[in-house]
């Protein structure tokens, strides 16, 4: 029988250790970090704002970050407005409203005390597309692999690297969950914050307060270098299995099947500061180790399937083929090395 998992925890029972030294390595892997951060990963939101082209933004914080957000909000000259979310899965965080004008920022938080999931994205600056999108899915399985899947079914064609935010713990260009992962308004959000930050630097997300001039870089700083990897670890193929549970890989993509020249835990490529729980760290490295003996990897409906075999079956298993990456003078692009 091929076991059915439902939690990480399930999945590294179900795997077997195999060979001592490789798991050992496996498990070494999966607790780097290969990309230094001069952001967070979820900031690309606010390098929007500060850009411009975003009226406001919205964080979900635990209450003891709420200070520190505030702070920082005051610091450049900026409104904030919180709000108790009333969506599902977040419990116990606070909704945060942060841009200039106090009045959008009350008639966001409005929208999410009423669970106006339409009014909330409108404001929130989010494509049309996207948003009806989300809020066509029934809020009972209004989670992230399903409207993942959902994405990916709509995708015509190859699905665009910059829009993926299949781990929201490495850097993604998009703070809404694109309606299919070829979304043209998506692509063009994607493409201006990059340039954002390879272009102004530091001060794309005001890492300068408003009243010091703009943080002077050569070519070639730092935050070129970030874009030119976050782009790498984004066009790697991405399997999914829980949300703490992924793995990046490279290769051919055949229709079905990635054959599979190299694949690494997608936690490499996380925020230096974002790290798994201890059973989801296990379940990446055993996992890592058996599609590392594998040729092929493919996922077919919930069941996982090495070398045209099943593995296992996972509720929310997908694999994303994302492609290759964009070309740049600034680095070789590795996301992992």
């Amino acid at each position: 029988m091929t076991p059915r998992c439902t939690s990480p925890d399930e999945l590294a029972s179900a795997l077997p250790e195999g060979d001592p030294a490789r798991l050992a390595s496996a498990r070494s892997r999966v607790a780097e970090r290969a990309i230094d951060y001069p952001f967070g990963s979820g900031q690309a939101e606010e390098i929007a704002l500060f850009g411009g082209w975003k009226p406001l933004y919205r964080q979900l914080l635990d209450p003891g970050d709420l200070p520190r957000a505030r702070a920082r909000c005051t610091a450049h000259g900026l409104s904030a407005v919180e709000e108790a979310p009333h969506a599902h899965g977040h419990a116990g965080r606070t909704a945060l409203f942060v841009g200039r004008d106090p009045d959008l920022l009350r008639a966001a938080a409005d929208c999410e005390r009423s669970d106006d999931a339409v009014g909330l994205g409108s404001l929130l600056g989010y494509p049309a597309c996207c948003v009806a999108a989300f809020a066509a899915t029934p809020v009972g399985i209004r989670v992230n692999p399903v409207l993942h899947a959902r994405a990916l079914a709509a995708t015509a064609g190859p699905p665009a690297p910059r829009l993926n935010v299949i781990d929201l713990a490495v850097f993604h260009y998009l703070p809404w969950l694109p309606c299919s992962f070829a979304c043209a308004p998506s692509l063009a959000f994607a493409d201006r914050v990059a340039a954002r930050i390879a272009e102004h630097h530091g001060a794309s997300a005001g890492e300068a307060p408003a009243d010091r001039p703009p943080i002077a870089c050569t070519a070639g700083c730092e935050h070129q270098r970030f874009v030119d990897r976050i782009d790498a670890a984004l066009a790697a193929h991405r399997l999914l299995l829980f949300e703490e549970v992924q793995l990046s890989l490279t290769g051919r993509f055949d229709g079905r099947r990635v054959h599979i020249e190299r694949a690494w835990p997608t936690a490499r490529d996380r925020h230096p500061r974002a790290l798994l729980a201890p059973a989801a760290r296990e379940a990446v490295a055993r996992l890592l180790v058996a599609v590392e003996s594998a040729s092929t990897v493919t996922v077919d409906g919930e069941a996982l399937l090495l070398d045209d075999r099943p593995l296992l079956h996972a509720p929310h298993a997908l694999l994303l083929p994302f492609g290759a990456p964009r070309r740049s003078c600034f680095s070789d692009g590795n996301p992992s090395e």
